[in-house]
């Protein structure tokens, strides 16, 4: 209730901060409170500081009072001022510094009353001057104590015992002291030396800090600027001028006039340079107090004199002036204060040069000397004006050599300055005039010479160029024919051609220059004496002319105009060449405009060689798409539809753009553009691997024949334009495109198909002919791999529009063309293409494609189909007879009338690896049948003239003949010789008696290989015409029966195979095959004969050798080696000799032991299962040596292979390939072991093909206690059965079998049955 019933809230707020001890502390919560009761501005917080500042010092807390009085005194809260001066005078806050102190008297003096004005002022004067000396401490660390006799203690207090006759030295020290700085007490009446001695604080401060400031005054130590907060008019005093000040500042204070050395010192310290023109004004005003007036004037001389800055010299210069008016005027002033307000005025007017009203007063009211100075400060400030313009103009110039009138040096002076202007751009055109015209230089030197230098300038751009002369055209012009003199024979030779705008600017002079001289008087004769070529214009128009192209092609950076045209002719020599190296699609027309302006110069006179401004359009067409071929050249990536398709619109963009400048070219350059819009499909082509086949790729085609046909009919529109001109392609290829492009829509041409036929029509050449376009557009299908009915097509429709027997589908350029119907134009293609390949071409693969296009009988075409292939297989034919071509070729045609006829498919039509894409001819083989039985001797091509049989003999006999060329080079074999087997192998052995070496021996083989094929198809033939009488006759007594003997055929199957062996098939040349393995025991190729035999045991055409040539050569074999005539004799089918040779093998093991060659021999293992001849060794006692070298071999075989899969799990990281031996163990675990251990089942051996099991499954030692034996060997068993049945379709690593593929492939055929048949022998409740 209290609280309510005081209306004003401060009073609640100094209520609360007085009512209980300790309140005041809590400021923060005070000023909240004050803050809620409504007291919020800033003037109201500041009330709330200030009652609890004054309870603080009431309460004894002054460092809280102080820092509240500080806060209120920088917001400036005016009635704090009392408190301000309370604490500022107080010694009770041994924390408050000088500086503090000084605040708060300041603070206080400021909102003081009247009557504590001066007693404030005096305080802060003394406070003002303890904070200078500390200030002045701090900057130096030097003590007033270090240069005084007594302490400063009571230095500011200041009463000492005057009465004391022991102070009398110190009053003489002071006043010595004193007389140094101060001249006399300033009242006289106030102050005697007496009565300083009763003012102790004077005393006591001259004897302990005047030494002190008087030593730092003068020690040049401290004459470097320092920062000051002192003087807020001067922003850097040094120690020197702060010790000055100091000392100033204290004698005025004490009643005492300085010195006039003092008051120097303090104003030299000011203006010392470098300085500001404030300062300079500062020390003036400091001057002004000197007593001796001439002595501020030979200062203010002696700053002039080491002033280098023209600014600071023509401040000081200045303000010496101002000196010298104020003490003129200073003598009209009666007080003090007159003299302040004037002092203002006149600086105030600082900047401004005194009048002459005002000179003259000066000189009527000054004494001589202060005349005579102001004339002598004039005559140096114009010297110095003077200075100050070449100063400025030329630095580092001598000033004195100027005026003296050194004109060399003046020239060379100023010369050197335009030649600065080359590098470093400045203005001074006037400048250098008015120094020329000062010191007497000739003014047009000076003009052309600075203008030759800014326009040969980089620094200077033409605009800058034109702003700097735009005031002295008319000058320029005045001098036109040194101008023209000075730009031909320095400026033009040192500008860079590629700098077209400064070119023009001057060509656009010399023009100006040429009319103003013609204006005036005729131009020397001598000036046109040089021209290359006549003109039509003189030579200001040229200039102009020539100065307007320059502009316009300025835009090209890479332009020389320099080689495009000189100051009065064109540059012929690389006008061409320099034009065309520019063209491109942004300045193509302008370079075409400059080259019809320019050309036109010379009229009807102009070279003949220099390009036209048609020829610019063409050149650019051109080099664009040289550019674009060459982009494909480069591009490997085409090797998708979308790849080309891309690169394709880039071609038709080209052509957009192109298109409005093929309009402007001569007719001849754009039938060469025409023609390269064709042709740069080539680079393409040959980076492309394949057209891909699918919709992308069509699309692609299509729109590449479209854009052609669009080409075709824009050049159409040129061509009636000139009706002379010839073009480069017929009507006929619009024709074949139009077509082509409707078959390629409707799927009968394939993507590639068409690519290639493209290809192939463009490479061709464009031939302005119907029938050589007809003749090339149907080749390039047909060497496409077209269809015939696809060619067909295109031939109807060109017969169509050109019917024949017309002028245009005859041809005269070509005679060896003839397109008047199909069959003569496939006839014309074929003999190209055979004529390509007589002269040694080895490119056949278009004969393959012409031929594969006949393969496809239609029911469309199906007769001229007929009468084209009969055409082609006689041309075939008589070529295949020509006897002058190499054998080779005639072999070749062969095989090919071989393959396309279809009737040998079994038989090795080619000798190398044979052609790619030939497909052989439909229901030719029938239609060639039928028309072999007509003989017909009219010269007809379509009759065949021969059967087909023939060529079988004949190609044979040619591929037989270059196989023994490398025998004998005389030796040969004909038809003839091939005839019967009986002739052959009277051939084969004439041919044998040649061989002497191995290579021989390999082309002997060969002869045989192509022999085969002729001899054994004959007795295929031969079986296959007596099978059908067997067959077919039901009338027979084994039919009789019905089907009920077919099961008894079935049960006497073994007995057959028996009677078999009995009549066996041995082959035709069964006496060629034995003098060639004769040869072949000779030169022990063991490998080789082996790989014969097992090669031919995969054959049906019977065996090599009957048993006669089998005994023969055995024998022979077993005089060498009897281990391979065993070899030999179990590839062959004869037991008796077999056997003859087994005994041999079993003497010489009985004989030598095992070796370590044959202990190794798996071929050996592998001959013996497969032969059938283990049993008889296994069984009967005579071949027991033998059989224990199986065993062995068999234990052998198992430790290798064990020690090398050991090896193979701990280095199986190193191992980088399976080696051989890797391989032959392989072969032996998976096929030759079990096979072996089945066949010692077959042969009651189950103990020991149990312990050999055992032996190979590396069993324990502990388990040779049980029998475990029988068991082992049928699971043993089973598990190859299994594993049989997992690999029956495949068997790995059958390259190990090599040289005796077959015979290992013969016996895993008996693997399945044999351990069946093993497991079947095996008691069963063996487990």
């Amino acid at each position: 209730m209290a609280f309510r019933q005081i209306k004003d809230p401060m009073e609640i707020i100094k209520l609360a901060v007085t009512s209980q001890s300790g309140a005041y502390l809590n400021v923060d919560e005070l000023i909240e409170i004050a803050k809620l009761l409504g007291l919020s501005s800033q003037q109201d917080i500041s009330t709330v500081q200030e009652a609890i500042a004054r309870e603080a010092a009431f309460a004894g807390d002054v460092q809280l009072a102080f820092d509240l009085c500080l806060v209120l005194a920088k917001k400036g809260h005016g009635s704090i001022w009392d408190l301000c001066a309370a604490l500022a005078r107080s010694q009770a806050l041994e924390t408050m510094d000088s500086k503090s102190q000084k605040l708060l008297l300041g603070f206080a003096l400021s909102h003081c009353d009247e009557e504590s004005i001066g007693e404030l002022l005096h305080e802060w004067k003394d406070v003002d001057m303890q904070d200078h000396c500390e200030t002045l401490i701090t900057l130096t660390g030097r003590e007033p104590s270090e240069f005084s006799e007594q302490s400063s203690a009571g230095e500011f207090s200041g009463r000492i015992d005057v009465g004391s006759k022991d102070k009398e030295p110190q009053f003489g020290k002071v006043k010595s002291l004193l007389s140094l700085v101060a001249q006399t007490l300033s009242s006289p009446n106030e102050y005697d030396w007496e009565s300083l001695k009763e003012n102790g604080k004077v005393v006591s401060f001259a004897a302990s800090h005047l030494p002190w400031l008087l030593k730092l005054s003068e020690d040049a130590e401290f004459g470097k600027m320092l920062s000051s907060d002192s003087v807020s008019t001067i922003q850097c005093v040094s120690v020197r001028t702060r010790a000055v000040m100091a000392i100033l500042t204290w004698l005025t204070r004490s009643g005492f006039a300085p010195r006039d050395d003092m008051i120097a010192s303090l104003a030299k310290s000011i203006i010392e340079p470098p300085v500001s023109d404030g300062e300079d004004i500062i020390g003036c005003s400091i001057l002004l107090n000197l007593i001796d007036a001439v002595h501020g004037a030979e200062i203010i001389e002696e700053q002039l004199k080491i002033r280098e800055n023209y600014r600071e010299f023509s401040s000081l210069m200045n303000v010496g002036m101002i000196y010298s008016l104020l003490h003129s005027h200073g003598i009209q002033c009666a007080n003090p204060a007159e003299r302040r307000e004037l002092l203002l005025n006149k600086l105030q007017e600082k900047n401004k040069l005194l009048s002459s009203d005002e000179c003259n007063k000066v000189h009527e009211a000054q004494s001589t000397f202060w005349n005579e100075w102001k004339v002598k400060l004039e005559q140096q400030k114009t010297v110095a004006d003077k200075s100050r313009v070449l100063e400025k103009l030329i630095p580092g110039v001598e000033i004195s050599r100027f005026f003296s009138g050194d004109v060399e040096y003046i020239e060379s002076v100023l010369f050197s300055l335009i030649e600065s202007v080359k590098m470093d751009k400045k203005y001074i055109l006037k400048d250098a005039l008015i120094v020329a015209h000062t010191y007497g230089l000739d003014h047009s030197t000076v003009l052309l010479y600075y203008l030759s230098t800014i326009l040969v300038s980089e620094v200077w751009s033409v605009d800058d160029i034109m702003e700097e002369v735009s005031d002295f055209k008319d000058e320029i012009l005045a001098f036109a024919e040194e101008v023209i003199k000075s730009i031909s024979l320095s400026v033009y030779p040192a500008i860079d051609g590629h700098d077209k705008q400064r070119l023009a600017f001057i060509y656009h002079l010399l023009s100006d220059c040429y009319t103003h001289h013609e204006e005036s008087k005729e131009l020397p004769l001598a000036i046109d004496q040089h021209l290359v070529q006549p003109r039509t214009v003189g030579l200001a128009q040229f200039c102009n002319i020539v100065g307007q192209e320059c502009s316009r092609v300025s835009f090209i950076k890479g332009l020389n105009f320099k080689n495009i045209a000189g100051l009065q002719d064109l540059n012929f020599g690389s006008f061409n060449d320099e034009v065309c190296a520019q063209i491109n699609e942004d300045n193509v027309e302008p370079l075409a405009k400059m080259v019809q302006n320019l050309v036109l110069i010379y009229g009807d006179t102009a070279r003949g060689d220099l390009l036209s401004w048609k020829y610019v359009y063409t050149h650019y067409v051109v080099s664009s798409l040289i550019t674009l071929e060459d982009k494909a050249e480069r591009e490997t990536h085409f090797q998708s539809s979308q790849d080309i398709c891309a690169f394709i619109d880039e071609i038709e963009q080209m052509y957009g753009i192109c298109k409005k400048h093929i309009g402007f070219m001569e007719y001849q350059g754009v039938l060469d553009i025409v023609l390269r819009f064709f042709t740069i499909i080539l680079p393409i082509h040959k980076n492309l691997r394949n057209l891909p086949g699918d919709l992308t790729g069509k699309e692609c085609l299509v729109k590449l024949i479209s854009f052609w046909l669009r080409l075709m009919n824009d050049t159409e529109d040129l061509f009636l334009l000139d009706s002379s001109s010839e073009r480069f392609y017929s009507e006929c290829s619009i024709t074949c495109l139009r077509v082509f492009l409707d078959l390629l829509l409707k799927e009968i041409v394939s993507p590639n198909q068409g690519w290639g036929t493209v290809v192939k029509y463009v490479s061709g050449g464009f031939k302005c002919s119907v029938a050589i376009e007809t003749f090339n557009f149907c080749r390039a299908m047909i060497f496409s791999g077209c269809g015939f009915e696809a060619i067909s097509h295109v031939f109807s429709n060109i017969l169509a529009q050109f019917p024949p027997g017309s002028f245009f589908i005859t041809t005269d350029v070509e005679p060896s063309v003839n397109i008047q119907d199909l069959p003569n134009l496939y006839l014309s293609i074929l003999e190209t293409v055979l004529q390509e390949i007589a002269r040694g071409s080895a490119e056949r693969q278009s004969l393959h494609y012409l031929l594969s296009s006949l393969s496809k009988l239609e029911d469309d075409c199906e007769e001229h189909l007929k009468k084209v292939r009969l055409v082609v297989w006689n041309r075939m034919s008589t070529f295949s007879d020509n006897l002058q071509l190499p054998s080779h070729l005639r072999v070749y045609a062969l095989e090919l009338m071989q393959f396309i006829s279809g009737r040998k498919r079994n038989l090795k039509v080619f000798s190398s690896e044979g052609p790619t894409y030939l497909l052989p001819w439909e229901a030719w083989d029938d239609l060639q049948d039928r028309t072999i039985d007509h003989e017909n001797t009219s010269y007809d091509p379509t009759v065949v003239k021969d059967s087909s049989s023939r060529f079988s003999s004949t190609l044979v006999a040619l591929k037989s003949s270059q196989l023994v060329l490398s025998i004998s080079p005389s030796l040969e074999i004909t038809p003839e010789d091939i005839l019967s087997v009986d002739s052959a192998v009277s051939c084969f052995l004439r041919v044998s008696e040649s061989a002497t070496t191995p290579s021989h021996i390999s082309s002997l083989l060969a002869v045989l290989a192509e022999w085969e094929g002729l001899f054994t198809a004959r007795v295929d033939e031969g079986d296959s015409a007596e099978a059908p009488d067997a067959v077919n006759n039901w009338s027979s007594d084994d039919w009789d029966e019905g089907w009920e003997s077919f099961q008894e055929e079935s049960s006497m199957e073994k007995e057959t195979k028996e009677s078999n062996n009995n009549t066996l098939s041995i082959h035709p040349l069964h006496i060629c095959w034995l003098t060639v393995i004769k040869k072949m025991v000779k030169f022990s190729s063991q490998t080789d004969i082996l790989k014969l035999l097992d090669q031919n045991a995969g054959k049906n055409c019977g065996v090599l050798l009957d048993e006669d040539d089998t005994r023969i050569v055995t024998q022979n074999a077993l005089e060498m080696d009897c281990f391979l005539a065993l070899k030999m004799t179990l590839l062959l089918p004869y037991e008796a000799i077999q056997l003859q040779c087994l005994g041999a093998v079993e003497n010489k093991l009985k004989e030598g032991g095992i070796s370590e060659d044959i202990a190794r021999d798996h071929f050996f293992f592998v001959l013996v299962l497969s032969s059938g001849i283990l049993p008889n060794i296994i069984t009967e006692a005579s071949y027991g040596t033998t059989f224990s070298y199986l065993c062995f071999m068999v234990g052998n075989f198992c430790r290798q292979f064990q020690e090398a899969h050991a090896s193979t799990i701990k280095h199986v990281a190193c191992i980088g390939g399976e080696r051989n031996e890797e391989k032959l163990d392989f072969l032996f675990v998976k096929l030759v072991f079990p096979c072996f251990i089945a066949e010692l089942v077959k042969a009651n051996q189950h103990i020991l093909a149990g312990f050999l099991v055992t032996k190979f499954m590396h069993m324990n030692a502990s388990l040779s206690l049980i029998n475990i034996a029988e068991s082992t060997l049928r699971k043993y068993l089973e598990r190859q059965f299994e594993e049989v049945q997992e690999r029956k379709s495949s068997w790995e690593n059958s390259s190990s079998c090599e040289p005796l593929v077959n015979t290992a492939a013969n016996l895993r055929g008996k693997f399945e049955n044999l351990i069946q048949s093993a497991l079947s022998l095996l008691p069963t409740d063996v487990r």
